[in-house]
């Protein structure tokens, strides 16, 4: 933990910032849809630690993920359901595999662009609530063993 401290503190008196790219926060967990015109069932806690061992216990393996909508567009104190975004998982043959789970997760960024506290009461419904006007990104990707995979949905907030 000591070099942690050292390494940080040597960035900042350097002029070296650690980039909020490189934190993301678990906004949410679901499972992926069928098809792109479905949205995703989802909610901050779906699992438990029992029923994400049930969920991942026939893993599948996924080749990659399709997303829709592909980008976020939200007005300042505008708000977006998580489950309106449709997940596809897709595998090396092209098929797709519903109900794969998965976790959404948002950039921390400060000053917050996106409500991220896991107290504010519009995440805890699965929501987003955008807080003032900036970029974010929304990274969705699969829970269980075998190698993950991910895909990133660029976020805007502008007036």
């Amino acid at each position: 933990m000591l070099l942690v401290v050292a390494v940080s503190s040597a960035c900042a008196s350097s002029g070296v910032r650690s980039r909020s790219t490189d934190y993301f926060v678990s906004i949410g967990e679901g499972l992926t849809s069928a098809t792109l015109t479905e949205g995703i069932r989802v909610a901050p806690r779906m699992f438990a630690a029992t029923q994400l061992t049930e969920a991942c216990k026939n893993v599948r393996v996924v080749d990659r993920l399709e997303v829709s909508p592909d980008r976020l567009d939200m007005t300042p104190d505008g708000r977006y359901a998580l489950n309106s975004l449709s997940v596809v998982a897709v595998n090396s043959a092209d098929q797709p595999l519903a109900g794969v789970p998965i976790v959404l997760e948002a950039e921390e960024i400060s000053p917050p662009v996106i409500a991220l506290r896991s107290d504010d009461p519009d995440l805890s419904a699965g929501t987003l609530h955008a807080v003032r006007a900036g970029r974010f990104r929304v990274r969705v990707r699969t829970m269980c063993g075998g190698p993950q995979v991910q895909r990133i949905i660029k976020g805007k907030v502008a007036p």
